[in-house]
C-alpha cells in the first residue's frame, strides 16, 4: 500500500515529468546504476586535472596565489575537493564525461574599501568561476579557502 497506492499520485507526477526531460527507448538498455550516474553526475571526486582545463581572468597561471591553490586543491581529502567542486559550480558531482565536460574559470578578485587578507574566496556558480583574492601567502589562502568552503550553503537547500 505504501510503496504503491499511497504515493500512486505523486509518482505520477514525477514519472510524467522525468519522461517528459529524459524520453527515450535506450532509458530501458540502463541498469540503474548507470541511470543514476547519467542523472547525477559521476561521485568520485579527483581534482588533480582540473588545473589543465582552467582558464584564468585578471590573473596568471604561474602567479604564486594560483600556484598555492592548486597546491592546496592536491592536498585536499577527496570530500574537501567535493565541498570545493560544490562551491564552485552548485554541484559536488563531477560531469559524465568527465573534466574535460565542463569550463572552470579562476579570476583575480581585489577590493580597494578592505584589506585583501580580509576577504574570502567567491563564486559563481552559474559560470563555474572561482574568485581568489591574491592572497599574500599559502598558509592565508588555505585558511581563507577552507573557510568559505566549509560554510558554504549554497541556495539554503540542506
Amino acid at each position: 500500500f505504501y510503496l504503491n497506492k499511497h504515493i500512486a499520485k505523486q509518482f505520477e507526477a514525477f514519472y510524467c515529468g522525468f519522461h517528459s526531460v529524459c524520453s527515450s527507448n535506450a532509458l530501458l538498455l540502463l541498469v540503474p546504476e548507470e541511470l543514476e550516474m547519467l542523472i547525477c553526475g559521476m561521485q568520485q571526486c579527483n581534482l588533480s586535472d582540473l588545473a589543465k582545463i582552467t582558464k584564468y581572468e585578471n590573473c596568471r597561471r604561474d602567479e604564486d596565489f594560483i600556484k598555492w591553490f592548486w597546491q592546496v586543491v592536491e592536498e585536499m581529502s577527496p570530500e574537501k575537493q567535493r565541498r570545493l567542486l560544490l562551491f564552485v559550480t552548485g554541484s559536488d558531482r563531477m560531469p559524465i564525461g568527465g573534466l574535460s565536460e565542463m569550463t572552470f574559470k579562476i579570476g583575480r578578485v581585489a577590493s580597494k574599501s578592505c584589506n585583501v587578507n580580509e576577504l574570502l574566496p567567491m563564486s559563481h556558480t552559474c559560470f563555474n568561476q572561482l574568485l581568489l583574492p591574491p592572497y599574500p601567502t599559502r598558509e592565508i589562502l588555505k585558511e581563507k579557502l577552507l573557510l568559505a568552503i566549509e560554510n558554504c550553503e549554497g541556495f539554503g537547500i540542506e
